[in-house]
């Protein structure tokens, strides 16, 4: 039997969580798109489907996208981190939900 990992008790939070994280992963793999997008325009004045599908970022446009995503990730997840900062200094000044 595989187990699920569980962030919280409440199933429908857990699953509110991966929905959120799947929206977050498709909103910057359209930026990243359209960035392709914005520079072949530039570029070239107009573009096709295969244009976009075939670009291959230069080894400084890599660097470059791998900090925008990291940006772009420490962002979006920083909303959880600080709820779970929270959280915890919460718990530890005898706050919070109690475990039996």
């Amino acid at each position: 039997m595989t187990r699920k990992l569980s962030q919280f008790e409440d199933p429908a939070i857990d699953a509110l969580l991966k929905i959120v994280l799947s929206l977050g992963n498709e909103v910057y793999a359209l930026r990243d798109r359209m960035r392709v997008i914005e520079k072949l325009l530039e570029a070239k004045g107009t573009i096709s489907r295969a244009d976009i599908e075939a670009y291959k970022p230069t080894p400084e446009e890599e660097e470059e996208i791998h900090k925008n995503c990291d940006t772009f990730m420490a962002r979006f997840l920083r909303v959880f981190e600080e709820d779970a900062d929270t959280l915890i200094f919460q718990r530890s000044a005898g706050g919070g939900r109690k475990t039996e």
